[in-house]
């Protein structure tokens, strides 16, 4: 009778056992969910992170033939002494950006690095982060090494701009293309009717984005764009204006001006020589004006471009480009103007395109070639007084959206003066020939 009474007893409380281990498999079931739950929104988080960086790049290669032994040329730098044939990496570029952008495209905040690798070494390019305001998401604010916002050529990247390089007068007043800053710009978000334009300006070393700033002063650069299509694309125009006010320390306390003598001859002379001018600005000021417009018709993609940029430069009795360090001579301040034409032909359609650019840099506009050399002496003008003019006639094949190839030939002329070694025009005419491949 005990026995049995045990037996009815174990039986009686069976489901009691068997509900509690269901509550504890369930709870332990609910735990594993919530655990694997977790796990899949941090990857679909990191995921999403992953989607947001991108990196990209590209590697340019070419040969390159002169029309002289140790050519000086804005094709690439100057032909080494006694060289006129090279092949070079012109750019390698490795770059990395990270985007978060809204539902409807709008960027949010973004970082941008791009390294410039080639037989020459590894150089930074760009490294900057940007943030937009979130609301209206109209206006934002960039900061670090960034482009100069100036002119449409400087601001055109090299692996989509159809001649191999920017033209003399861009490489001469902003070398470089990139500096370090900060920068605000407007630009309508894209659900709005008035994204038609987009106004840069900010302030920048000037000395660019590798060398150390040298000087108090600093350079105020702006850029405002329009652009607009036709209803059916088929039409596209666009138009800009830029301004650049900034400068460098004087190297001295002479400032070299341009006056003319007797029978309208100029020539340099020093009219200022204040101890406090070592403290004050060479200014470089210049204004630009660009246009564009592309149609696509039965021939193919017709493109016409210009922009035409003059202002103050000042430079030094050998050269007027932009200096990257520190000045130690006399500031010569020149007035001058310079300007490019493209015009861009894609065949029917196809991966054929030819081109022709003619683009001049006047590093002097009031004086000519032909006065350059008659007045000799400390106050005689100087190669850097020089204008140049450059036509260049190229084809390009877009093979495939990774591989696009390149001929190029520039004709480079300059007027004779009565200088050594300028008193015809300089053989230095340069054929290039190029590779890309993007990735």
């Amino acid at each position: 009778m005990g026995k049995i009474a045990a037996l009815l007893l174990l039986l009686a409380s069976q489901p009691l056992f068997v509900q509690a281990q269901t509550d504890a498999d369930s709870g332990s079931i609910a735990k594993k969910i919530e655990d694997l739950t977790s796990k899949i929104s941090k990857l679909e988080k990191g995921q999403k992170k992953c989607s947001e960086l991108k990196f990209s790049g590209y590697i340019m290669g070419q040969f390159q033939v002169a029309e002289s032994d140790g050519a000086h040329t804005y094709a690439g730098g100057n032909f080494a002494p006694g060289t006129d044939k090279r092949f070079m990496v012109r750019r390698g570029r490795a770059k990395l950006n990270y985007a978060r952008k809204n539902a409807d495209g709008d960027l949010l905040t973004s970082a941008y690095v791009q390294i410039d690798y080639t037989q020459s070494g590894l150089a930074l390019r760009d490294a900057y982060v940007t943030i937009l305001e979130p609301h209206t998401r109209w206006v934002g604010l960039k900061v670090g090494a960034m482009n100069k916002p100036f002119s449409y050529e400087l601001t055109y990247s090299s692996s989509v701009r159809e001649t191999p390089e920017r033209g003399r007068m861009s490489q001469i007043l902003l070398p470089g293309e990139k500096d370090l800053g900060a920068q605000i710009f407007i630009e309508p978000n894209k659900t709005s009717r008035w994204r038609f334009f987009r106004l840069e300006a900010g302030m920048y070393n000037g000395t660019g984005v590798t060398n150390h700033d040298y000087d108090r002063f600093k350079d105020l650069i702006s850029r405002l764009t329009f652009y607009k299509n036709n209803k059916s694309k088929s039409v596209k125009y666009s138009g800009g204006l830029s301004y650049y006010n900034g400068g460098h320390r004087n190297g001295t306390k002479y400032i070299d001006q341009l006056l003319t003598d007797g029978v309208g001859n100029h020539y340099w002379s020093i009219t200022d020589s204040a101890s406090g001018n070592l403290d004050k600005r060479a200014k470089q000021i210049y204004y630009g004006v660009d246009a564009e417009v592309t149609a696509k018709w039965a021939a193919g993609r017709t493109t016409l471009r210009a922009e035409y940029i003059w202002g103050t430069q000042g430079g030094t009795a050998s050269s007027s480009s932009s200096p990257r360090v520190a000045v130690t001579t006399n500031t010569y301040q020149r007035e001058f103007d310079g300007a490019y034409f493209y015009f861009i032909q894609n065949i029917l359609g196809s991966k054929h395109n030819f081109v022709v650019k003619y683009d001049w840099y006047d590093p002097n506009v009031k004086v000519t070639e032909k006065e350059i050399g008659v007045v000799t002496g400390t106050g005689s003008l100087t190669a850097a007084d020089i204008r140049y003019n450059t036509l260049g006639l190229g084809y390009y094949y877009t093979y495939d959206e990774d591989w696009k190839f390149v001929l190029h030939y520039d004709i480079v002329k300059n007027d004779a003066t009565k200088l050594a070694n300028y008193d015809s025009d300089l053989k230095d005419n340069v054929l290039t020939l190029r590779v890309m491949y993007s990735f």
